[in-house]
């Protein structure tokens, strides 16, 4: 076999192999919107959005490259909405990625 044959079975392959993890992506996001859609409808089946509770931490740059963080004062709390879904769904975050960064500060 010539070298010429080789690389283009390999790149077929690959090909292959890309196509099929795009199809997968694809039916994944449709599964989970599909499913967020049906329980959107039919409460029944589950909850489809909920909401993550926060204390707003402000990090506030000082000079030589120091934060001084402090408790928002003028909105201390507040609920973030999400959805219980893999992808964001219904113009949310998805709860699993909320939850995780919720403690985060926020930079001014």
């Amino acid at each position: 076999m010539s070298s010429r044959f080789v690389s283009e079975d390999s790149r077929f392959s690959w090909r292959v192999l890309a196509v099929i993890f795009l199809l997968l992506c694809v039916l994944t996001y449709l599964g989970d919107f599909s499913w967020y859609e049906l329980r959107l409808h039919y409460p029944r089946l589950g909850v489809a959005t909920g909401s993550v509770h926060r204390y707003r931490l402000l990090a506030i740059p000082n000079k030589g490259d120091k934060t001084t963080y402090e408790l928002d004062m003028v909105h201390p709390e507040e609920n973030l909405p999400c959805s219980h879904s893999l992808f964001p769904q219904g113009g949310a975050r998805p709860c699993w990625y909320v939850t995780r960064h919720a403690n985060d500060p926020i930079p001014i």
